[in-house]
């Protein structure tokens, strides 16, 4: 009887064990599966009530084509194909707003929260859906991975409870905020506001396990903002550098972002900056065609051919970045091949336009039009070079035809040597000091010289970027200082839609031809994604769809305190 009673004691005490070992393990899992959903799905919030309807897939409704509009754009500017991207779902469920499912590689969009985003527009949504393809680029999920296929071991336990979550949320706020600005969206600094209506909008408390307090994620936001605004700066500047011929200041400008933020884009910017510095260690009777717009050129026999070419192969390297992260991107194949063309390494250069470049361009004809311009135009010089003049011409003749100027000027010195000139040189214009821009001017500028030293951008140890944000609404100052030197040059911009008019009476609207009639033909052109920069030598015109867009004013000077 006591051995059965023993027994029976025994058997409760199992039985009840088992129980709460039972319990345990279901709580366990409850509370690792939603500490992986945590990780594993990366969602912009997490409500405690996930609620889902039967007919949740709305992906053959028009909301959906407007957010996969967004997406693909955002998707685009990223220009990393190098893994499968991400499909989009817009489902009829509520609980995480926006999130990307590591298990299935798919971003869910909420449709609660589409609805919330729709009065702040476009950029609202861009930022949600940036927000989660930043998760994804850059691989926030792999510690979860990692700790999950290593749990038997110490560091794969370790590594699950440790919470970078935080950081991985405020990165994707920061980085994909400037995914958005470089998809056309602008900048979105109404974030800290679209928070508070989605935390309205899905009754959350103020504080959720694993996410900053609202109030702190508000504060966050509108920090992210801030440093987004400011890599802007460095973005824009690094173009009107390029533009104006400061092509190392924008080199500089350009690898500055890369350390925060890498697209194929900005690769192929920096090689094509490369490029362009290194055609100003050219001789003029090297460059008889136009390769690139030609600026200030600095040929010191030996030397130079050293440094140009220096320069050249780090171009190409740039190159080839951009091509691994899009191996169908036309314009970085095109730009390594115009590099060796001036290496006269013509063999590699044709090689890769006519079995890279080309074939590319010609598939994606839509995308790549003024690429497949020109191809044929870098095919001429490599032709005109080897001796093919009649093949030359033909290239020249046909891109002339099909509107590029590039083709026209090639073609005019092929047909009339005797015409060619050297590289202009921008000489400073003092006229451009006195223009005003809502009252303020470059000479205005110079005499004050007030900036905001809180939001300086340090490129180096030599050269620092500098803004005036007093009157944003009136006009836009950027500043580069070079220490060494003493050395300051000033770039007043108009803002968009301005309403004034320049002495000679242009104003935002008129199109390039009421600009030739009134300042004569620029200096030089360059192309960019969005239209052209027209430069005048201390007036350098935006132009969008043959209308002006804005205008700037810039000035360099040496001052001594």
């Amino acid at each position: 009887m006591q051995f059965s009673g023993y027994k029976c004691r025994n058997r409760q005490n199992y039985l009840y064990i088992k129980v709460i070992a039972l319990l345990a393990l279901i709580f366990h899992c409850i509370t690792l599966k939603s500490q992986n959903r945590s990780f594993l799905t990366l969602p912009i919030i997490q409500s405690e009530n996930i609620k889902e309807s039967s007919s949740e897939n709305l992906n053959l409704t028009s909301d959906y084509n407007h957010i996969l509009k967004i997406y693909n754009k955002l998707v685009n500017a990223r220009g990393d194909f190098r893994y499968r991207i991400p499909d989009l779902y817009l489902k009829d469920m509520e609980g995480y707003v926006a999130f990307i499912d590591y298990n299935t590689n798919d971003i869910i969009f909420e449709k609660k929260a589409y609805d919330t985003c729709l009065k702040y527009g476009d950029s609202a949504l861009a930022f949600l859906l940036a927000h989660e393809l930043t998760h994804y680029y850059e691989k926030h999920a792999w510690k979860a991975s990692f700790a999950k296929k290593n749990s038997d071991l110490k560091i794969g336990e370790k590594l699950f409870y440790f919470d970078d979550q935080l950081i991985n949320e405020t990165e994707a706020d920061y980085l994909g905020a400037f995914l958005c600005f470089t998809a056309g969206f602008g900048i979105f600094d109404d974030g800290y506001n679209l928070i508070s209506d989605l935390y309205q909008a899905y009754e959350l408390p103020d504080s959720l396990y694993g996410y900053p307090s609202k109030n702190e994620r508000k504060e966050l936001l509108k920090r992210s903002a801030a440093m987004v605004k400011s890599l802007a700066v460095v973005f824009d500047f690094a173009n009107y550098l390029s533009v104006t011929g400061d092509f190392e200041e924008s080199y500089l400008c350009y690898r500055n972002i890369l350390n925060y933020y890498q697209s194929r884009e900005l690769y192929n910017n920096l090689g094509v900056t490369a490029v362009s510095s290194a055609m100003s260690y050219f001789s003029p009777t090297e460059l008889q065609f136009k390769y690139v717009n030609e600026l200030d050129v600095k040929y010191n026999g030996a030397k130079s051919v050293s440094m140009r070419n220096k320069l050249l192969e780090q171009a190409i390297a740039q190159f080839n970045a951009a091509i691994n992260l899009d191996p169908d991107y036309a314009p970085a194949y095109l730009n390594k091949a115009n590099a060796y063309a001036l290496l006269n390494e013509y063999k590699k250069s044709t090689f890769y336009l006519n079995e890279e470049a080309l074939p590319i361009a010609l598939k994606n004809k839509d995308k790549f039009q003024k690429t497949v311009l020109d191809i044929s135009i870098l095919q001429g010089i490599i032709d005109a070079k080897e001796g093919r003049i009649d093949e030359a011409r033909n290239a020249f003749q046909k891109a002339a035809e099909l509107g590029s100027e590039l083709g026209k000027e090639n073609l005019t010195y092929l047909n009339n040597p005797e015409l060619f000139q050297n590289a202009i040189s921008i000489k400073n214009n003092p006229s451009y000091m006195k223009e005003k821009v809502n009252g303020m001017s470059l000479e205005k500028f110079y005499e004050e010289l007030i900036v905001d030293e809180d939001n300086m951008v340090e490129l180096n140890e030599d050269f620092t970027i500098f803004q005036d944000n007093s009157h944003p609404d009136l006009y836009q100052i950027l500043l580069l200082h070079q220490k060494s030197k003493k050395k300051y040059k000033a770039f007043l911009i108009t803002p968009e839609n301005y309403t004034g008019k320049t002495n000679l009476g242009l104003k935002v609207g008129d199109d390039t031809e009421k600009l030739k009639m009134l300042y004569g033909n620029p200096a030089n052109i360059v192309d960019t994604t969005l239209g052209q920069y027209w430069n005048y030598g201390n007036f350098l015109v935006i132009i969008e769809r043959n209308l002006i867009k804005q205008w700037i004013y810039y000035e360099t000077q040496i001052l001594s305190f």
